[in-house]
């Protein structure tokens, strides 16, 4: 669930954070691939694209298991 100060602040730190602390770290091994695009009519403003390469998927996977449903549940 969203956090009010987050969605109201002026600076979008989580984005920053996720920037800084995730994805940098994973294209500097390179497991990502980075591309930056400028936004027009805004001189400080650009837009930031990350990918996964192919090394990845052979690097890290996710194994996601859902807890078994006990009660009722609302």
């Amino acid at each position: 669930m969203p956090t009010i100060g987050v969605l109201e602040a002026q600076w979008d730190s989580g984005a920053m954070a996720m920037e800084s602390r995730v994805l940098r770290p994973l294209l500097w091994f390179g497991l990502m691939e980075y591309r930056r695009e400028e936004i027009e009519g805004s001189c400080i403003g650009a837009r930031h694209f990350y990918r996964k390469t192919s090394l990845f998927d052979r690097m890290i996977s996710f194994e996601v298991g859902l807890e078994g449903l006990a009660g009722i549940q609302h």
